[in-house]
């Protein structure tokens, strides 16, 4: 009698989560990517093609079995018109109705409200994907972006066993069953049984004009960024891969129907029908009252878990969020990031000095390769470090949600003892200082260069300020947090010091300042006021270091009678711009040599609401016909001018360095402190 009840309890408990787990699949929210570095005017003939690209496939979501349809805009062959080129993939067991709803919605309503006037654009729903781009990527794989999403809860069971059921499972039916599925439909389903009351079901699909070869190349991509998560999934461009433990697809599309957990041995008929004295009435009232309250147990557990599941939903992209005060969320977050030290250990030959890639504030920076071969960059935290834990977690949370092509990727982590690492994609070319500021590899960065690095600093922190859903101040930009990938294409780095406002807030206020002072604006630097101007400000000074090749220490120092913001701003109004450019550069780019000096002008102003956004700046380098404003006087001038007592404005700025934990000019770190 007890075995059945424990047999009552489980069956019910489980098929009481499968069913409320069913009900959260229908609901689905859109992810995308639409890089803001090409833009059109709403009154261009792209415009005209776009909306024509967007009509032309949503009429064909409904009459294609594939669920696939391409699409290009004008098609006339006339090499003046500016053609777009387009598709949708809908899920491969979706039906027609089901495809038209999600395409139309998405062209229709989310691109040109998500992704406005871009030439660039790719939006996934769980149920379909919409993509355009001025260049044609038909029958291309394309992996440059991807959104990888988890579900933070901990694997119930042997951990090792479900990665490896999930993996196989993965890699040996779906990614080989997608690619083999013909020209018409790449698209497999599958699943595996870890137990006889638990399955992973997974599926995997790409666009039906990849070969096999790439098909199957995307899919094990997808795989190998996959979580140590009981459910989650990638979204790239040319495929898409999912795995949990309830049937998130129609069944029919399984090979063969998962295996279902064993039935209830029969209850002998007497029990009930025949009751025979008080023992018998005892133990039929004692069996209904059992199986009611574990129904209704099940019920309240069930509803508990999917309000976690639901909440727990995280996605990497740019359309994620980043949550503050879930400490449990978050915990989950950092055990799917986490790497055992021994592996480090191995990575980096025991952090030996000869992969050591430089030294800053809160650490050394090593360079390691993985045992898959990957190169990654070790920061190694110095036990007596600055960085508290509060800087450890802020980095390791934020940073893994940001996902921008400006933006350095961090991989995971370790804390182990008193071990603290923080595991980034390794960037061959180190960091910004390590060119900007030596006089023999200068010369390798020409002006294209330089204006490139400029424009894309630009969005990542663009990306932080507008694009992600709060808004996020990084408070520590400078040259040595600038990484260079092999292409010198930068990305923004160090995360530890970066605060969050919500969406709707413009400012915030510290009583501890934390930086460096050279980049920092007057009123964070007094007051501990910091707002997206306080990063304006800093970019306004790495603008001017990169034309200048001199760096910004504050102050006058031995190399130069003036800071550089005083020389910059002194030859300004000489009307003698080009005098400040590094002699390294040629002048065949003068104009825009001298409109970048302007903007980097403009984003030192003293006055906070007198700096330009960062949507405002993004626009000025992309629009050589906007007109710029004529910039006032910079910060730290006339503030020390206009008071009376010279001497207490010192003391004030020499007192907010006393107390700052990070305030010292580091720039010999090329990778993130």
């Amino acid at each position: 009698m007890a075995q059945t009840f424990r047999q009552i309890l489980v069956l019910c408990s489980f098929n009481m989560l499968i069913m409320l787990m069913m009900i959260s699949k229908s609901t689905s929210y859109p992810n995308y990517y639409c890089p803001n570095d090409t833009m059109f005017a709403n009154t261009s003939q792209f415009a005209t093609n776009l909306n024509t690209l967007f009509h032309f496939l949503s009429s064909n979501s409904t009459n294609n079995p594939a669920g696939y349809h391409q699409a290009v805009v004008p098609n006339n062959g006339n090499a003046k018109d500016e053609a777009i080129y387009g598709h949708f993939l809908c899920r491969g067991d979706l039906n027609a109705s089901s495809c038209q709803q999600c395409v139309t919605m998405s062209t229709m309503t989310d691109l040109p409200n998500l992704c406005p006037n871009r030439k660039i654009s790719t939006l996934w729903y769980s149920e379909c994907m919409v993509r355009y781009s001025n260049s044609s990527f038909f029958g291309s794989m394309d992996d440059s972006v991807y959104l990888v999403y988890y579900v933070t809860a901990n694997i119930i069971g042997n951990e090792t066993r479900f990665m490896e059921l999930r993996n196989n499972m993965m890699n040996d039916k779906i990614a080989v069953n997608a690619a083999l599925g013909g020209s018409q439909k790449k698209f497999a389903t599958d699943y595996v049984n870890i137990s006889a009351f638990q399955t992973i079901y997974g599926l995997g699909q790409c666009t039906p004009d990849l070969s096999p070869t790439a098909c199957n190349t995307c899919i094990t991509d997808g795989i190998a960024r996959l979580m140590v998560s009981p459910g989650g999934g990638v979204r790239q461009p040319s495929c898409h891969i999912r795995y949990d433990l309830y049937p998130f697809f129609d069944l029919s599309t399984l090979p063969s129907p998962p295996s279902q957990p064993p039935s209830l041995p029969p209850t002998p008929a007497t029990n009930f029908s025949h009751p025979s004295g008080n023992g018998s009435n005892t133990r039929k009232i004692a069996i209904l009252v059992t199986v009611s309250t574990t129904i209704l147990i099940a019920l309240a557990i069930g509803f508990y878990l999917l309000f976690r599941r639901r909440k727990s939903w995280k996605i990497f992209g740019a359309a994620s969020a980043f949550h503050r005060g879930h400490d449990s969320d978050e915990s989950t977050s950092l055990v799917s990031l986490k790497f055992d030290f021994r592996t480090i250990k191995l990575a980096t030959n025991n952090f030996s000095d000869d992969n050591k890639l430089g030294r800053g504030g809160f650490g050394t920076v090593y360079k390691g390769r993985l045992a898959n071969g990957q190169e990654v960059a070790v920061k190694r935290l110095a036990k007596d470090s600055g960085q508290g834990y509060d800087e450890f977690k802020t980095e390791v949370l934020l940073v893994a949600k940001l996902h921008h092509r400006n933006l350095v990727r961090l991989l995971g982590f370790c804390i182990e003892r008193k071990e603290r690492l923080l595991i980034y994609e390794f960037l061959p070319n180190m960091s910004l200082d390590h060119f900007l500021f030596d006089v023999r590899k200068r010369s390798y960065l020409d002006w294209r260069s330089r204006y490139n690095i400029i424009a894309n600093i630009a969005r990542g922190i663009l990306y932080l300020h507008e694009e992600f859903q709060l808004r996020i101040i990084h408070r520590d930009l400078k040259a040595s947090n600038i990484l260079l990938d092999a292409e010198m294409n930068p990305k923004i780095a160090d995360f530890g010091t970066a605060r969050l406002l919500e969406v709707d807030q413009t400012q915030g206020d510290t009583n501890r300042i934390v930086g460096t002072y050279a980049y920092m604006p007057p009123e964070y630097a007094l007051y501990g006021l910091f707002s997206v101007k306080s990063d304006v400000y800093s970019f306004g000074v790495l603008v001017l270091e990169i034309i200048t090749g001199r760096k910004n220490r504050g102050s006058p120092n031995e190399l130069y009678a003036e800071d550089l913001i005083n020389f910059v701003w002194r030859n300004w109004r000489e009307g003698t711009p080009l005098k400040v450019v590094d002699p390294a550069l040629s002048l065949r780019s003068k104009r825009d040599i001298i409109r970048c000096t302007h903007m980097g002008l403009l984003c030192v102003q003293e006055k906070a609401e007198d700096r330009p956004t960062m949507s405002f700046i993004v626009l000025m380098l992309s629009s050589h016909s906007l007109t710029l404003p004529a910039p006032s006087c910079p910060a730290f001038i006339t503030s020390v001018a206009s008071r009376g007592d010279t001497k207490s404005h010192r003391h004030s700025k020499e007192r907010t360095i006393a107390r700052s934990s990070m305030n010292k000019d580091s720039i010999t770190d090329p990778y993130p402190r």
